[in-house]
């Protein structure tokens, strides 16, 4: 008995509850922190790439490795970033952008994917044969992803080729 007394004696002396809120007031949900990360929107990819940058100078890769053959294009142009890979399954557009140091970050992604790419500026010969190193030194840009230790080797159009049959680069007719 002595306990049951005490329990009402504490339950009568704490402090009421705060009245509910009325019905017609709104409610607020917490605001979501925005995250560097969020896949580009639907409404986003299917509008397609600025103007300027679908205009841009396409830098190419493509990897040779039947039967996986990909051709790889990169444009990009004041922030913004846009990859196009092409394989036998089809094509998969990725957009995002692009922050130029010394080195050149990629961060792009499609409604279910991401992709980043740290380039390297770099300046050497690749010929019209695999592993030829005569001719002029093309433009490059060495782009390594994360999962990978080899780059993938960009050049402006027509680009370049890495053939697994010789295991070496050239340059795209």
């Amino acid at each position: 008995m002595y306990r049951f007394v005490l329990c009402v004696a504490c339950a009568c002396g704490s402090s009421p509850l705060p009245a509910p809120a009325p019905a017609s007031a709104p409610v607020e949900a917490a605001p979501t922190p925005p995250t560097a990360s969020v896949p580009i929107d639907a409404a986003v990819a299917e509008a397609g790439p600025s103007a300027e940058l679908a205009a841009a100078p396409a830098w190419i890769f493509r990897y040779n490795a039947p039967p996986r053959v990909e051709t790889w294009t990169l444009r990009h142009l004041g922030g913004e970033a846009l990859v196009v890979v092409e394989t036998a399954q089809g094509t998969t557009t990725y957009r995002g952008t692009a922050t130029e140091g010394a080195t050149l970050a990629v961060s792009v992604a499609t409604a279910t994917a991401k992709l980043t790419l740290d380039c390297k500026r770099a300046k050497r010969p690749i010929g019209s044969t695999c592993k030829a190193r005569k001719g002029p030194a093309l433009e490059l840009l060495d782009c390594y992803h994360p999962d990978f230790a080899s780059p993938m080797t960009f050049a402006p159009a027509p680009g370049v080729e890495f053939a697994a049959s010789c295991n070496g680069y050239q340059r795209l007719p």
